[in-house]
C-alpha cells in the first residue's frame, strides 16, 4: 500500500504518481502540484522530525521560504496545522487517518483532510494499516490556472485519490509559506524542506515536471559534453596507439631518450632518469584514465544508468 512506503523514497513515488497522472485515463488530477524544490539541489535543506507531539518551524526571520511540509499520521489519530505565509495570513486544517477492522480480516483506512473550513475524505483497503502520509505546498489549478496552497495525501491522483483540499493564493511569489504549526495528541514524524526565498519563488511558478525536464536537459547537454570529450580521446588513442603504433613507440622512445641524455652527468643517471621518466608517463595516463572513469560514472549516476 503507498501509504506505508518509506519516508526516504517518498519523493521519488510523488513523482511517479504525478507521472502516473499524466499517463492514466482514470488519474484525471484537479491540481498540478509546484514549488517542488527537492529536485533544485542548488539550495535545498531539509529539516527532520522524529516521534514530535507538538512543532513550530519558523523561518519568519531568515531569506527563506518552505516549499513542502510532510507529515506522517499515526493510525487513529489526527494532526492539526497552521501554516503562514505572505505577510502574516493563516489557514488551518488538519488531516485524520482511521482504520476500520470489523470486516477484520479485510481491513480500510479513511483519510481525512480539513483546510481552510473544506473537508474531503478517501477509504481504500488496506491490509497493514499504521499510517498514512499527507503534504502541503503550492499548487495550481488545472480547471481556470489560479494558483495557490494545498493539502493532499501522499497518495492523491492514483487510482480515484483525489483527497486533495486547495486554497487559492494570487501572486505566490509573494505569498510564500514561511511558518508552520504541527500538533497531535500522540508522537509523529515530519519533514520541512525549504529554500531561499528567490529560489522557492521561481519553483512555485514551475510544475514538477517542468523541473524535471530541466535535469534531463542539463543531464543530456553535460553527457553530449562528456561524450565529445571521449570521442576525442579515444580519437588521439587510435591514432597514436593503433594507427601509428610503431611510429609512436619510436617517436616516444627517442625524446624520452634525449631528455633524459641532456637531464643527465653519467650513464647511471641516464638510466635512473630515463626509468623515471616512463614512471611519469605512466601515472599521468592512468590519472587521466581514472577522471574520466570517474565522469563517467558521474553521469551514469544521474540517470542510474
Amino acid at each position: 500500500m503507498f501509504s506505508k512506503t518509506k519516508p526516504h523514497i517518498f519523493v521519488l513515488l510523488a513523482v511517479l504518481v504525478l507521472l502516473g497522472v499524466i499517463v492514466s485515463p482514470v488519474c484525471a488530477a484537479s491540481y498540478t502540484l509546484t514549488g517542488y524544490q527537492e529536485f533544485n539541489v542548488l539550495d535545498v535543506q531539509k529539516a527532520d522530525f522524529v516521534n514530535i507531539q507538538n512543532l513550530t518551524f519558523d523561518k519568519s526571520t531568515e531569506d527563506k521560504a518552505i516549499t513542502l511540509i510532510h507529515f506522517k499520521v499515526p493510525q487513529d489519530h489526527q494532526v492539526d496545522f497552521t501554516i503562514y505565509y505572505g505577510t502574516g495570513t493563516t489557514v488551518t486544517g488538519y488531516a485524520k487517518n482511521e482504520g476500520n477492522f470489523t470486516l477484520w480480516p479485510v481491513t480500510t483506512t479513511t483519510s481525512t483532510i480539513n483546510f481552510n473550513g473544506e473537508t474531503k475524505q478517501y477509504s481504500y483497503f488496506d491490509t497493514n494499516p499504521q499510517w498514512d502520509y499527507y503534504l502541503s505546498g503550492y499548487a495550481r489549478n488545472n480547471t481556470d490556472n489560479a494558483t495557490g496552497l494545498i493539502v493532499y495525501n501522499a497518495g492523491y491522483g492514483s487510482y480515484d485519490n483525489e483527497l486533495a483540499v486547495f486554497k487559492p493564493v494570487s501572486n505566490l511569489a509573494v505569498n510564500l509559506i514561511y511558518r508552520v504549526d504541527l500538533t497531535s495528541d500522540t508522537f509523529f514524524d515530519a519533514d520541512i524542506s525549504y529554500g531561499s526565498k528567490s529560489d522557492v519563488a521561481a519553483s512555485v511558478s514551475k510544475s514538477i515536471l517542468d523541473i524535471a525536464w530541466e535535469w534531463i536537459n542539463f543531464g543530456i547537454a553535460i553527457s553530449a559534453q562528456v561524450m565529445g570529450f571521449a570521442g576525442m580521446l579515444f580519437g588521439i588513442i587510435k591514432f597514436f596507439f593503433i594507427d601509428n603504433l610503431l611510429l609512436s613507440i619510436a617517436l616516444y622512445i627517442s625524446v624520452s631518450m634525449a631528455y633524459s641524455a641532456i637531464t643527465s652527468r653519467d650513464v647511471f643517471g641516464f638510466y635512473k632518469n630515463f626509468i623515471r621518466f616512463q614512471r611519469a608517463m605512466l601515472d599521468f595516463i592512468m590519472q587521466l584514465w581514472n577522471y574520466l572513469v570517474q565522469i563517467i560514472s558521474a553521469i551514469r549516476g544521474m540517470f542510474r544508468l
